[in-house]
């Protein structure tokens, strides 16, 4: 059909099939139209792949074709009395499919949790490498804090041993409430003052750490003072109580002319325990970006409109400053 504005018009499948090729359904059957005559101009309209018709309008009669791409076409024939050729785009309605989702929620929410970023890696995000790398740099920072306070705690022990441990080998060491008693007090005193003396003679001087819990022990079994026999039940208890409290032979220290070695030693057990409260710190935040990267994914699979904020807050206590770590999730209808 020379000069026909129906595009495709000679574009014909099988022989005697007038369709014109449609990008989704393969073939669109078309209605069969007279040819053109110089006193009746016709329209035609021809339904493009992006679910556009394009229709054409002339004198004597519109035949426009609108139809979403998941329907059968619906053609319309009408008289018009406009001379003019006329042009017009219209949007036809459409139906768009739900796209299924790369990655089940169920699968990419567990996946993150067990490694922060494996769900939205699932889903192709690109913010999986975000996730990952805080994961990544989280966990060397744990070892390198943790490497750093397991130095300090042997050098502290050392300096403990060498400056004001009075016992002789071989060396035992303590756990750590024992080095930090040792920063706190001068010396420990005698747990047996007396040793040629049958049974445990406690020490006696409250100025000492074990004379300390010796005083306590009487304060708390003995009100009426030491002068009960040992035979008497009560003197007993006191004496169970200080040998759970007090430290043993193999514990003892004394530092007592060794100048500033105590304060020395007590900045090396804070300096210690401060790289462990910052492992255990970065532990915390680890824990978060798990949680956050699984909240995340669940909220990508299932398309729920969302977001994620975590804020760390600085909480200064006695030994330090602590961060605490807190997560909110905010839905937008």
């Amino acid at each position: 059909m020379p000069g026909s504005p129906w595009p495709g018009s000679r574009r014909h499948g099988p022989e005697g099939d007038s369709r014109v090729p449609g990008p989704q359904h393969g073939w669109w059957p078309t209605a069969r139209l007279p040819r053109a005559t110089k006193a009746l101009p016709m329209a035609a309209g021809l339904l493009l792949g992006s679910g556009f018709s394009l229709c054409v309008a002339g004198q004597g009669t519109v035949l426009s074709a609108v139809w979403p791409a998941s329907a059968l076409p619906v053609v319309h024939v009408s008289p018009v009395h406009s001379a003019p050729w006329t042009w017009r785009s219209v949007r036809a309605p459409q139906r768009i499919a739900p796209q299924a989702s790369p990655a089940n929620p169920a699968i990419a929410t567990v996946s993150s949790a067990i490694l922060p970023g494996a769900g939205q890696h699932l889903l192709g995000q690109r913010r999986r490498w975000v996730y990952l790398a805080i994961e990544a740099v989280g966990w060397a920072f744990y070892l390198d804090r943790r490497s750093a306070g397991g130095e300090l705690r042997g050098q502290y022990r050392d300096f403990a041993w060498d400056q004001a441990r009075t016992q002789s080998p071989p060396r035992i060491d303590g756990d750590f409430s024992y080095y930090e008693t040792l920063s706190k007090w001068a010396r420990s005193g005698q747990f047996d003052a007396d040793l040629g003396t049958p049974g445990v003679q406690p020490e006696s001087d409250p100025t000492a750490f074990n004379g300390s819990v010796w005083s306590l022990a009487t304060q708390l079994f003995l009100p009426g003072g030491e002068g009960v026999p040992q035979s008497d039940p009560q003197f007993q208890r006191a004496l169970e109580f200080y040998g759970d409290r007090a430290f043993g032979s193999g514990f003892l220290w004394d530092w007592t002319g060794t100048g500033s070695a105590q304060e020395d030693f007590g900045d090396l057990i804070r300096e210690s325990d401060e790289r462990f409260r910052q492992a255990r710190n970065v532990v915390g935040a680890i824990i978060a970006n798990h949680v956050v990267s699984a909240i995340d994914a669940y909220l990508s699979a299932r398309d729920i409109p969302g977001g994620v904020r975590v804020q760390f807050v600085p909480d200064p206590g006695v030994r330090g400053t602590r961060w605490l770590a807190s997560v909110s999730l905010a839905l937008h209808q």
